[in-house]
């Protein structure tokens, strides 16, 4: 959300960013009531069908694309474009969603808040071009896609969890133009659902099908793997009960926690202070920085996976497994999947892995908040990500965006310009805030099918903002001294 992230009205998007950004808020109480945000990227397929990916989702397709029983007609191979140039392919989606959370400012120097959100991910990274090629034509003769002779290989993870929050946050240093805010999030983890394949020295050629005289099968004649999954088990016993939340009944669980540091340069802090009978004081309700500067640590932590009646992982060498389609024919969901594979690599039980961990997807958030004149301002972000989707992990894309934005109370508008999906992907943006409601897009174009896209990104949301007031007593005055902060080159003329 970076339409939304940056912004000193962000409230909990904010937090979610930067504890620390929960402190010195210009809200003194922020209700966020639901949200929705999702993105998708890859660099294999382009979309050439007639209508837009956001309308196949909300199945809003036009009449003049669907079938006499008003299914929507999708021809794989004519709307999906594939880019071969023999390097690997990867493919990251995910979304969130975020539930009922409040912000709370107790007084100048401490604020606290508690979060709810559902996350999801899917993360098919280092995946040989052969291999992609494999996944999405599947076996069929006229179709056969010969490996690399370097070797194939891929690496494929999905993951989905709970997360329950608390943050605390707490002003450190307000000294004339100098001041820093620190801030903590713990948060409880649950795991929904977990899968992984990594898939390393793959070798394999097309031979006959075993059942079906006029089909091909792939004969992996060696491969080295880990795959794991949690069951359908483990999402039917969701429950948010205290047992389910905080015991060992779900599939996994774990805990995780962000770190927080805000610094700021306000060489004009005495035109927002003023005096009463208890001392000098800030002016809440405003901004008051010439530039602001974040840094944090999110999602730092991991997932244990061990539930027995959920949990079911391998890892083993094969070679001489026939990997025909017919193993998948007719399996449904989850469990379906797993047992297509097992079918597949026949597993053995000293093979099986009894539980496995899984990392957050932690990253360093690192940024810079200018104010270029009244209620304008740039924004530029870097969300570094530190885990590799090679083992068993929750990953997320890292980014690199500039945002300038329009800032006000009661509306705001954002044009997030960003190197996306690990710096390899250029993206234009809009995001606004009115009143009670925010929604926008990281990468707009391709949401509305603008030039062949390779992905998507929106989100939407709702909250209950409640201000801080500005003070009743008129703002004393206070002369003013040099004084250049930490970065003297960004002083305001």
């Amino acid at each position: 959300m970076l339409g939304q992230t940056g912004s000193n009205y962000a409230g909990i998007h904010g937090i979610y960013a930067n504890p620390a950004s929960a402190v010195d808020s210009r809200y003194k109480v922020h209700v966020h009531l639901a949200g929705y945000e999702n993105y998708l990227y890859n660099n294999y397929l382009a979309w050439e069908a007639p209508y837009s990916p956001v309308a196949m989702l909300t199945n809003t397709v036009s009449s003049k694309y669907r079938g006499p029983s008003k299914g929507i007609i999708f021809r794989d191979q004519e709307y999906l474009r594939e880019k071969l140039n023999g390097r690997d392919k990867h493919l990251r989606a995910g979304g969130e969603v975020r539930g009922p959370g409040v912000l709370i400012t107790l007084n100048e120097k401490n604020a606290f808040s508690f979060n709810t959100r559902i996350r999801a991910g899917v993360a098919v990274t280092h995946a040989s071009q052969s291999v992609a090629q494999l996944i999405k034509n599947g076996t069929t003769i006229g179709r056969a896609i010969e490996p690399e002779d370097f070797g194939t290989h891929v690496y494929a993870n999905t993951n989905g969890m709970v997360e329950l929050s608390g943050s605390y946050a707490r002003v450190m240093y307000d000294e004339d133009e100098d001041f820093v805010k620190v801030g903590v999030t713990v948060k409880r983890v649950i795991g929904l659902h977990q899968g992984h394949i990594l898939g390393r020295n793959i070798d394999y050629e097309y031979v006959q099908d075993p059942t079906y005289a006029t089909e091909a099968a792939v004969r992996l004649k060696s491969v080295d793997a880990q795959y794991g999954i949690t069951n359908e088990g483990a999402l039917q016993s969701v429950s948010f009960s205290p047992v389910w939340l905080l015991g060992n009944a779900p599939a996994g669980s774990g805990w995780g926690a962000d770190l927080g540091m805000v610094y700021e340069y306000r060489p004009d802090v005495r035109k927002y202070s003023y005096r009463d009978r208890y001392g000098v004081h800030r002016d809440a309700s405003k901004n008051k920085y010439l530039y602001r500067i974040s840094v944090s640590l999110l999602d730092i932590g991991r997932i244990l996976y061990k539930n027995p009646n959920y949990v079911e992982a391998y890892k083993l060498q094969r070679r001489d497994a026939i990997l025909a389609e017919d193993n998948f024919t007719g399996m449904q969901g989850i469990d379906g999947f797993m047992l297509g594979l097992n079918q597949t690599l026949n597993p053995s039980e000293s093979e099986r892995i009894a539980s496995y961990r899984t990392a957050l997807p932690t990253r360093l958030q690192a940024s810079i908040d200018y104010n270029v004149k009244e209620k304008i301002y740039v924004n530029a972000m870097l969300m570094q990500g530190f885990v590799s989707n090679k083992r068993a992990a929750f990953t997320m894309p890292s980014v690199l965006a500039v945002t300038p934005r329009y800032e006000g109370k009661w509306v705001e508008v954002a044009m997030p310009v960003a190197l996306t999906d690990n710096y390899s992907r250029l993206a234009l943006g809009l995001g606004a805030r009115l009143g009670i409601l925010y929604f926008g897009s990281d990468n707009l174009l391709s949401t509305l099918n603008i030039g062949n896209p390779k992905g998507i990104e929106f989100y939407f949301g709702a909250q209950i903002p409640i201000y801080q007031k500005a003070p009743e007593s008129n703002l004393k005055c206070y002369p003013q001294r040099e004084k250049r902060g930490l970065f003297g080159f960004l002083k305001k003329k």
